[in-house]
């Protein structure tokens, strides 16, 4: 009896202490847990991306873990770079989500018919052929791919044409590259700098360049891109004319789908609310009819920021989804509705900037 008593006493015991010892099980918390049963599941090519960028790998295959340092290397660049492009892909979807179809429709168009002025810096060491050579060749480039370009002979008319009215009319606000490019309603304009070398050895003659593009918003001069490129060693037989015109030409073709690449981009993100324009003003009255007058106008375009602004003129930039006579129709509607603009009237317009007399 008393034998049975103690076994009995010993077997609680050590179930207690079993109890008591064994691990105690994690507790997700109510919070962590609805974000984990909520979150997105990544995709299967995401989630290897990131293996491969931070070190992890999924595959415990012996051939995985046998592979040499470069491929891991290799595969780590080739993953970060689908991986960024997954997240400017996402970018761009997130940028599209509050257009309408109309306003996405517009805005697609818009990327695809950009039009371009490509121009030589002034302080250049290039010929006037090569530059001739330089600028047909990009546009060339640029008619190919569906972009509208401003022609050499163009651009050299209107510089000679022009000059005296721009000293007239805008002087040292702006530059006289700046001021022909919006006078052809240019979206981008492409200054090009080339620094051309050519050398004779043992007969055979060889051209390089090396070449600096930037690329401006005609609008207001802003940059929108930077690019520099260094050419491939061109071979003639004949002179070193020849090699280094060839190296000038060839530098231009290769460069070109960037220039065409970085500055679409940077407009895709820049006008993602809208097309952005340049709205003035002239013999302004007093802040509060301008007040009025940017509560009339604000329901028919995405946005507005005020720029400077003086007793005798007043500026807006002004961004919506349409072109710049739509936004001369919104103008004259919101100027029906503002007491004391009901005279208002069209002055001119120059590019992507309309400008009004306030007719006071």
């Amino acid at each position: 009896m008393f034998n049975v008593k103690l076994l009995s006493l010993v077997t609680a015991t050590l179930l207690m202490y079993g109890c008591a010892s064994a691990p105690p099980q994690a507790v997700m918390p109510e919070q962590d847990q609805a974000a984990a049963e909520t979150a997105p599941e990544k995709s299967e090519a995401r989630q290897r991306a990131e293996d491969l960028i931070s070190g992890r790998s999924s595959d415990t295959s012996s051939g995985a873990e046998e592979a040499s340092g470069t491929e891991d290397a290799a595969a780590g660049a080739a993953a970060q770079a689908a991986l960024e492009e997954e997240e400017a892909a996402s970018e761009e979807a997130a940028a599209y989500s509050d257009m309408s179809a109309d306003e996405k429709r517009f805005f697609e168009n818009y990327l695809r018919r950009l039009k371009y002025m490509v121009v030589i810096k002034d302080d250049s060491v290039v010929d006037e052929f090569q530059r001739r050579t330089i600028i047909t060749k990009g546009n060339e480039h640029l008619l190919r791919q569906g972009y509208d370009v401003v022609q050499y002979d163009q651009l050299v008319q209107n510089m000679e044409d022009q000059r005296t009215v721009y000293e007239a009319e805008a002087g040292a606000a702006m530059s006289l590259t700046q001021y022909i490019a919006q006078k052809l309603g240019a979206d981008v304009y492409v200054e090009l700098d080339c620094a051309p070398r050519s050398f004779t050895e043992f007969n055979r003659h060889y051209g390089e360049a090396n070449f600096a593009a930037n690329m401006f918003d005609p609008s207001t001069a802003e940059l929108i891109g930077s690019i520099t490129y260094r050419t491939d060693r061109s071979v003639s037989t004949s002179s070193e004319e020849d090699a280094l015109l060839n190296a000038l030409t060839a530098g231009t073709a290769q460069l070109m789908p960037r220039i065409i690449r970085d500055s679409t981009n940077v407009l895709s993100n820049r006008y993602s609310n809208g097309i952005r324009y340049q709205l003035i003003l002239q013999n302004t009255p007093d802040a509060r009819v301008i007040s009025t007058f940017r509560r009339n106008l604000r329901p028919r375009v995405r946005e507005i920021l005020m720029g400077p602004a003086a007793s005798d003129q007043m500026l807006m930039d002004v961004y919506l989804f349409g072109s710049i006579s739509e936004l001369e129709d919104a103008v004259y509607a919101a100027f029906d509705r503002t007491p004391g603009l009901e005279s208002a009237y069209w002055v001119y317009t120059r590019g992507k900037t309309i400008t009004f007399n306030s007719g006071n």
